[in-house]
This record gives C-alpha cells, structure tokens and sequence, in this order.
C-alpha cells in the first residue's frame, strides 16, 4: 500500500535532484580586466575631443552644436530602411568609441550584419561596447558574441543573464524575481556626440526587411547636450554589477566562423554574387545604406535637425534589482513631475497599452474635465503579445463612454507616403504590428523612447526615453490621431452603438465597414480576451 507513495517520493526527489543540478550561480566577478581596461580607454577617449574634431563628421556636427549651445537637436526616423541605414553609416563614420544598449539583438541578417559593421569600425581602432538584456539571447547567438569579443576593441556584457545557458525554463523557476526584470533600454551611441534612441530593438522585423511582420516604429537621432546624458546614463549600465561580461558567462565551442554566421552574411564578407532569399534579404539592407543620403546630409548639415530643449529619461539601473530603486526614481514617476497635468490634448501611441484601473480612472477624470484623449494601439490581429491585449481590452468601455478616442492599428496596416510624417506605420505591403512608443501632451511636449504605456514599463523594467520641447511636433502628433483621414484605413476608431456595444469602424478597399466582434478574431479568441481580463494580472503586464 506503500509502494506508489515511495514511487511518487522517488520520482519527485529525483526531478528535484535533477532541477538542482540543472541549477547554475552567477560568476562572484562580473567585469574581467581586459573588459575593465577597454572601458577605461573609452572613457579617456570620451573626453577627448580633438581627434573626432578633426574628422569631417566630426567637424560637422560640432559646427551645429556650437551654433545651438544648451540645446538638443532631434531628428525623426521613421522607416526601418533608413534606421539601419542610419546605425550602419555612422557605425562607418565613428573613430572614437560606440556604445550599444538593447533588449533584443536576433541572430538574423540584421543583427548579424549590424555586428559586421561593428566589427569593421573595431578594426580600424574604435573602441566598442555592446549591452545587451540577456531575455532573448540564445546558443547560437552566444558563440557569436563571443567570437565578437574577442577582438581586442569589443567588450560585450550580458545584463541580468541566465545563470543556466541551456536550460533557459530553469532560470525561472530558480530566481522568478530576478528573471522577471528586463532592460528594455535602446540606444546607440557615436563618439560621444550623436546618438540614436527610441522603440526599435536589432532584427529584421524592426527593421522591415520581414515580409511576415514589420513592427512599425519611430526613433529619434539626437545632437547636442542630451548625447552627453545618453552616454551617462550607458555608463551607469555598464558599469553595473548585474552586467556580466559575456566569457564569464559562455563557454567557446570552437565552431568555424562559417557556421555561426548565416550563409548570406558569410557570403556579403566574401562579396558573393549568389541570389537566395538571405542573400536577396542581405542585398536590401546594402541597398538601404546605399541609397541613403544621411551621411552627405550630416556632413554638409543638410540633415533637418530641429533644435530645441530636449531632455533624457531614463530608469536607475538599481530598479532591475526591484529592491533598491523606489517608485519615486521610476521614469514614469520622473516624467509626471515635468510634465504635470495635461490641460487641453494627450495624445497616445503605444504597441502595449494596459491602464489599469488607476490609469482608467484617471483618463476618465481628463476627459471629463475636457481633455482631448486619442490612443492608438494596437488590435488582437495586429500584436504580438496576445495577452497583453486582455489587459487593455476589459478598459475599453469604461473610456470609450468618457469620450476617450481609441483606435487600433489593423494586421495589415501600410504607409503608402514617401515622407517620414506618418511615422507610426510601416511602408511595406505586410503584416504590421505596431511597435512606437510615443505621446504627446498639449502644444508642450513630445517623449520617443522605449516606454509603453503599462505596469511592466512603469514598475517592473528598465526603460529609456527622451521629452522633445517642441510645438510643432507635438501639434503634428496630435493631427494625426485627430484629424488624419488616413488613420482610419490603417485602423480601427472604436465606437459605442445605441445599445453601448463596442464597434469597429474601419475603410477596408474605400468601403466603409463596421465590425460586431473583434476583427479577425473567432469564438475561442474572444473568449480567452474576456476570461483573462477577469483575472488580476494586470499590474504583471
């Protein structure tokens, strides 16, 4: 009678025995001397300006600055064509130092590309680091940049990493907390003086060479004094003690560069002239950096740069430890003190959008009081995180009754313009899921960064962003969620009916169409949205 109760203790002894072998602690030394000495020559290199000086970028961009002291200037990317082009021509213009901060860096034509271009600008003696979450890294991924840090002008750390490289389900269980905080940061940084920040992580589908699903985004090419506090803020990142220098973390396997690289980028090192559908992929991106004129246009100072006060935000690196950083400290804590109580429009773009009750109550309260609130985000159909979507959706009514406006952006959402103005959508004929971050308050303020409007953003992650002082732009932003007849072929306005049921309005092929349920949504999908909107998991979002 015994018999099965000792099997059951065996067995789960056993899986015990296993998942603690399977266990891994941390290095008790997360930084190695050459990473620690290649850090310090950056920092020496940082503050001194002579040599980049003398460098026609370099001449350039100081000649703007000077004629701007105190001042910021900000320059919109809106394509994914011209972000890589723009992270691949200044990777080519630097000779001092670039310093790399993301949450995702894919092992694709893109990312690996991006590292192609990295390990050139090393070779010709600038200093390189590169700061990745370790959320999304991978074997493969691993050995790449591992073989990437071998030169002696690359340090590559690893934030918050996974004590358990092959088990990567085990890290969870052991220390769910530690795991559960992210550096959603993304930055780039040249010599000291031009940096790209915004939503756009590294791999093909940010950067809309995926003919599956293009994440439409925005970014934002900064000069000026803000470059300096984006470097700042890099520094404290790094020099954190949660940011692991990659070989004490990862084991080489010693395989040929031939099979860590995919056979395009192999064959773009080597100039192949050989046509797959990699190669064709890789093609595109050379195309992209070939046809872009933003180099000639830095140079000659041709490149429309507005220039106005703009102010970094950024998270303490102490949040991710979730102990050591109080709300107060938080960006979104940071961002409500400057920018205070919106008095006439707020304006929304956010892929994730979850308000929870608070944010619910106080958007209501701003509506009544006469507000003009419109959110973009996006549709079931359209993002790729489905249960963040229950999180927003059970708050639909309750704003929609305010006189809030929301819309979502449509699965096959495309910008059919040639200007980068309507920066939140994609040009190319795919499937698109919204990936800006963006929003604008009165005729005051505009912050681009990597925050969405939810609790993870808000309370669990790191995050990097910048408030753009300018009119103009914040009037351009508002039109477009308010007044552009476009808007509602690229997305659906949501409106109440007579009977207080939520309908989708939409122009589908010039047709004007009004969809009863959740677009491209069956029985079993609407259900599961309503289920997990009764459960209290909002603030996990």
């Amino acid at each position: 009678m015994h018999s099965k109760p000792h099997i059951i203790t065996l067995i789960g002894s056993g899986l015990l025995a296993l998942l603690l072998s399977a266990c891994q602690s941390l290095p008790s030394t997360p930084h190695l001397p050459n990473s620690e000495a290649l850090t310090l020559q950056s920092q020496l290199r940082l503050q001194d300006t002579r040599h980049y000086s003398a460098t026609k970028l370099g001449d350039s961009i100081a000649a703007q600055t000077e004629n701007h002291p105190n001042l910021s200037g900000y320059y919109p990317i809106a394509t994914g064509a011209n972000a890589f082009a723009a992270r691949s021509i200044l990777s080519d213009l630097a000779s001092q130092t670039i310093d790399i901060q993301y949450y995702i860096w894919h092992n694709d034509e893109a990312g690996q590309l991006m590292l192609k271009d990295l390990w050139e600008a090393a070779e010709r003696g600038v200093k390189v680091r590169l700061l990745l979450d370790d959320m999304n890294s991978s074997e493969s991924l691993d050995q790449i940049l591992l073989r990437f840090a071998e030169h002696p002008n690359v340090a590559v750390r690893l934030m918050n990493p996974m004590a358990n490289r092959k088990i990567r389900t085990v890290n969870y269980l052991s220390n769910p907390m530690r795991i559960n905080a992210r550096m959603h940061n993304k930055s780039m940084t040249f010599d000291n003086r031009i940096s790209i920040i915004g939503g756009r992580n590294i791999g093909n589908e940010y950067l809309n060479n995926n003919t599956v699903n293009n994440f439409a985004d925005l970014d934002v090419m900064l000069l000026g004094s803000v470059v300096k506090d984006v470097t700042n803020s890099f520094e404290e990142y790094w020099a954190s003690p949660l940011a692991y220098d990659i070989e004490t973390l990862v084991k080489k396997s010693y395989q040929p560069t031939t099979e860590l690289l995919s056979p395009a980028v192999w064959d773009d090192l080597n100039h192949s002239q050989s046509a797959s559908s990699s190669e064709r992929a890789v093609r595109r991106y050379r195309q992209a950096v070939q046809s872009s004129t933003i180099a000639d246009d830095l140079i000659q100072k041709r490149l429309p740069f507005r220039w106005t006060k703009v102010r970094l935000f950024v998270d303490p690196v102490e949040k991710l430890t979730r102990a050591k950083a109080t709300a107060d400290q938080h960006l979104v804590a940071q961002l409500q003190r400057v920018i205070g109580r919106p008095k006439a429009n707020f304006s929304v773009i956010s892929s994730y959008f979850v308000p929870t009750k608070d944010g619910t109550d106080t958007l209501i309260k701003l509506a009544n009081d006469g507000v003009k609130i419109s959110i973009l985000t996006n549709s079931f159909d359209a993002t790729d995180v489905g249960v963040v979507h229950s999180g927003y959706a059970h708050w639909r009514k309750p704003l929609l009754m305010a006189g809030v406006n929301l819309f979502e952006v449509k699965s096959t959402a495309t910008n059919d313009a040639d200007n980068d103005n309507k920066f939140w959508r994609t040009k190319q004929l795919t499937t698109t899921s919204l990936h800006a971050k963006a929003f604008a308050v009165d005729d005051r303020f505009v912050f681009i960064g990597s925050y969405n409007i939810d609790p993870r953003s808000a309370n669990i992650n790191t995050e990097l962003g910048v408030l753009i002082y300018d009119q103009a732009l914040a009037t351009q932003l508002h039109q477009a969620l308010q007044n552009s007849p476009s808007l509602i072929q690229q997305a659906y306005k949501l409106e109440l009916d007579d009977r207080g049921l939520i309908r989708w309005h939409t122009i589908n092929d010039g047709t004007p169409t009004i969809y009863r349920n959740e677009p491209n949504t069956n029985l079993k999908d609407r259900a599961g949205i309503v289920m997990l909107g009764l459960l209290p998991i909002d603030g996990l979002l």
